[in-house]
């Protein structure tokens, strides 16, 4: 047994003494309901977990806050026991204290995100806001090989200044069954699937349709595919596998690559529905996150919907593109540069078939090659942006100063004269130069699942 655990059962005695005398402050705030029905598979009590901080604020004001920070972050102290530990912020979010993550000591994590993407360093500030609350949230085990598990923590306030906080794990998180062979693989078969639960909520409802693509086990949910649901202000109204989430705003969050995915999904709704790719955590997966593919529409005026395939490169970018890439390299290698960049600007040559074109740039941002655009050969395009407002030629040439890689963007299709959602990739030349081609979205990228 570690130090401190006679001073708990003091602590819970002389705590029952109080109540008993009608002599203790008020009770700590009610426990939330957990936003999903999870096993309780703890074995601390959430009893404990409240006596175990109060010892500590207890300690830290005794023993001074320079103590108590280095006491707190010792895991082999006496406030770790078990999966307990005390944990301490100051009230911008910097971490003063942490047992097993000395990393993050002197770090600020106002803008990091839990296993499920949510930013909830405010949420932690709100709950102590009154001087103790409780708050769920996902985070590692170090009991269980730091596991991501959900967990309550319960926080309390030390002064003006700092915070502390512990927390009661409550098992791993409940992943998604498996997707079927007729769960959807492709882009076409993801705006079918939306367009049918668009059809869905129009015939029944805006709160029927909510409650069905709400529920987990409901008809829009199978494995990691699932009807999401915002409003034009970004607000989530359907989240099945992230129910806590419904009611907050995606309108200012980036995925790990800075994109602002659901202002794009506005625009795109709002333009009457449309393809994009992002990054997002994948509940088949522990909530991995990873690339997705999503299509999404509007139901009506209020209201707009989508559903994406979880993806990875080698699925986004297949080998037909990246042959056709590395061919077009070697052409240049063979024939050198003057009469490739002939070849690659001529609408019959060898490297332009439909859609699917060798285009080029030199590190500058100056066009050398587009066989369907002659007009803006020779031009600089290095800030140039996207529909939805990327700048996407800093964005290839970034990508291939890494000698290859890919990037999404909105560009015009020559053969529909619309603008859809187009991966390109991308290959530096000689270190002076860059070529790559693309393919669009639409009609249908099959096989999208890996």
């Amino acid at each position: 047994m570690k130090p401190g655990f006679s001073l708990v059962s003091l602590f819970v005695v002389l705590a029952l003494l109080l109540i008993a005398a009608g002599c203790t402050q008020p009770s700590p705030a009610t426990v939330p309901h957990s936003p999903e029905k999870t096993a309780m598979v703890n074995v601390t009590t959430n009893e404990t977990l409240v006596a175990f901080v109060h010892e500590a604020v207890a300690y830290a004001q005794t023993h001074g806050k320079e103590a108590a920070l280095a006491e707190f972050s010792n895991p082999n102290g006496t406030f770790v026991r078990g999966e307990l530990y005390i944990y301490a912020y100051d009230f911008n979010s910097t971490t003063l204290a942490h047992p097993f993550s000395p990393e993050k000591i002197g770090v600020n994590r106002r803008y990091e995100r839990d296993a499920l993407g949510n930013l909830n360093a405010m949420d932690f500030i709100n709950a102590v806001h009154d001087g103790t609350g409780y708050l769920w949230f996902y985070y590692e085990n170090p009991v269980h090989n730091n596991a991501i598990e959900k967990k309550l923590g319960y926080v309390a306030k030390v002064d003006a200044g700092w915070w502390l906080g512990s927390g009661v794990y409550y098992g791993p998180l409940e992943q998604s069954p498996a997707s079927s062979p007729d769960t959807p693989s492709s882009t076409q078969e993801i705006r079918d699937y939306v367009d049918s639960a668009a059809a869905f909520a129009k015939k029944n409802g805006k709160d029927a349709a909510l409650v069905a693509f709400n529920n987990k086990s409901g008809p829009f949910t199978r494995g990691d595919l699932y009807i999401y649901a915002l409003d034009y202000a970004g607000t989530a109204l359907a989240l099945a596998y992230q129910p806590q989430l419904v009611g907050t705003s995606f309108y200012d969050i980036r995925d790990s690559s800075g994109r602002y995915y659901t202002r794009t999904e506005i625009q795109l709704a709002e333009d009457g529905g449309g393809y994009l790719l992002y990054q997002y955590p994948d509940p088949a997966r522990n909530f991995t996150v990873r690339y997705k593919i999503s299509y999404v529409r509007p139901v009506d005026d209020t209201y707009w919907i989508g559903a994406g395939i979880y993806t990875s490169e080698e699925k986004l970018v297949d080998r037909e593109i990246r042959q056709f890439v590395a061919d077009a390299k070697s052409f240049v290698t063979t024939r050198g540069k003057a009469r490739a960049l002939a070849e690659f600007n001529d609408p019959n040559g060898s490297f332009t078939s439909g859609d699917r074109y060798i285009f080029a740039y030199d590190y500058n941002g100056t066009l050398l090659a587009w066989p369907y655009r002659p007009d803006l050969v020779g031009k600089n395009r290095l800030n140039e942006t996207d529909p939805m407002g990327k700048n996407h030629i800093q964005a290839i040439l970034s990508s291939a100063r890494n000698r290859t890689g890919f990037v999404e963007y909105y560009s015009v299709d020559p053969l529909t004269n619309s603008t859809r959602l187009k991966i390109s990739f991308v290959t530096d030349v000689d270190g002076t130069w860059v070529l790559g081609a693309g393919r669009y979205v639409e009609p249908d990228m099959v096989s999208l699942r890996g």
